[in-house]
C-alpha cells in the first residue's frame, strides 16, 4: 500500500473522531429522520445524538454524537435508516468527512512537530522495548494500522534496538475507550497493550484487551487529553509516528509508509531524549 493509500485510509478515522472544542451551532434542517434511538441502539447506549448537521447532499445528514464522558464523534446518517461510521467520499474525490470537520472548526490548528514531541514525551502513555533509538505514537487499541506497524517492529522491540512511546489515544470505535483506559489504568500497561496486540482480530479490526466497564476513573480524561493532542498533529490519524532524524531534527508521520518502517528497522534514526529533544 502506498503512502498515499495509507493517508486516505487513515483520514477514514474521521467520520468516528474525536471532536475538539464547542458545538457549533447550527440551524436545523426541514423534517432531518430522529437518528437518536439508531445511534444509541448501534452504540449499545454509550453515545447520545446532540445534534444534526446539514451536508448539502440529499439524504446525508451529519450527525454529532456524544459520549457519557463528553466525548463527541462524527458520523453519518442515510435517509434515516443507516448509520455511516466509515469515510463519505464525494464523486470529485472529496472526502466530506475531512470537509465537515475543517468547515465546522472541529480540528485545531496543528502545532509545529517539535511541540508536539515535548507533549507527546509529557503525555500520560508508556514504553515498549527496553533499549536502543526512542520514537514516540499515538495509537488506538482498535487501529489495524497501529498492530501491524506494531507487528513489523517487534523483532526491533524484542531485541532492544528500538523503544516506542506509546501515547494511546482512543476515537476509532465505541468501545476504542473503554480498552484505552483499560489499558493505561492496567498495572502495568505495556503488557497489557502487548496483550491487546497480541489477541488482536483483524477481520474485525478490534484489540484483544477487555473494555473497562468503569470510566470515571482518571485514566479517561488523559486519553481524551491524548486524542486532544493527536488533532493538534493536524490529522486525527493513527499511528501518528514521530521520528528524530540522524541530523538531530524531528519527522511527524500520519501513516508509516514502507520507506518510514525500512529507516526504523535499520536503525537509521536517531533517539529522542527524556526532555523531548533530538539526538541524531
Amino acid at each position: 500500500m502506498s503512502h498515499k493509500e495509507i493517508r486516505k485510509a487513515f483520514l477514514g478515522a474521521l467520520s468516528t473522531a474525536l471532536v475538539i472544542g464547542g458545538v457549533v451551532a447550527v440551524s436545523a434542517q426541514a423534517a432531518v429522520p430522529d437518528y437518536g434511538p439508531l445511534i444509541q441502539k448501534l452504540s449499545h447506549q454509550r453515545l447520545h445524538l446532540v445534534k444534526t448537521l446539514p451536508t448539502g447532499i440529499h439524504g446525508l445528514t451529519a450527525l454529532l454524537a456524544e459520549t457519557s464522558t463528553g466525548q463527541k464523534n462524527l458520523a453519518f446518517g442515510l435517509d434515516g435508516k443507516y448509520l455511516i461510521p466509515g469515510p463519505v467520499i464525494a464523486a470529485n474525490g472529496k472526502m466530506l468527512n475531512t470537509e465537515m470537520a475543517e468547515k465546522l472548526g472541529l480540528v485545531p490548528k496543528p502545532l509545529p512537530v517539535a511541540q508536539v514531541l515535548n507533549q507527546a514525551v509529557a503525555a500520560p502513555g508508556f514504553v515498549l522495548g527496553h533499549g536502543g533509538p526512542m520514537v514516540a505514537a499515538f495509537m488506538d487499541p482498535n487501529c489495524i494500522f497501529c498492530h501491524k506497524f506494531y507487528e513489523a517492529v517487534l523483532p526491533e522491540l524484542k531485541a532492544g534496538k528500538l523503544r516506542i512511546k506509546v501515547v494511546p489515544v482512543a476515537f476509532l470505535k465505541p468501545s476504542s475507550l473503554p480498552k484505552a483506559v483499560a489499558i493505561l489504568s492496567a498495572k502495568d500497561p505495556a503488557k497489557a497493550w502487548a496483550f491487546d496486540e497480541a489477541h488482536f482480530n483483524v477481520h474485525t479490526e478490534e484489540g484483544g484487551i477487555t473494555p473497562a466497564k468503569n470510566l470515571k476513573v482518571p485514566a479517561t480524561a488523559r486519553i481524551e487529553a491524548n486524542t486532544h493532542l493527536l488533532a493538534r498533529t493536524g490529522e486525527i490519524a493513527t499511528p501518528t509516528v514521530m521520528v528524530c532524524r540522524k541530523d538531530g531534527k524531528p519527522v511527524l508521520w500520519h501513516g508509516v509508509a514502507p520507506d518510514h518502517l525500512k529507516r526504523i528497522q535499520d536503525g537509521a534514526i536517531g533517539d529522542l531524549l527524556p526532555t523531548g529533544s533530538c539526538r541524531g
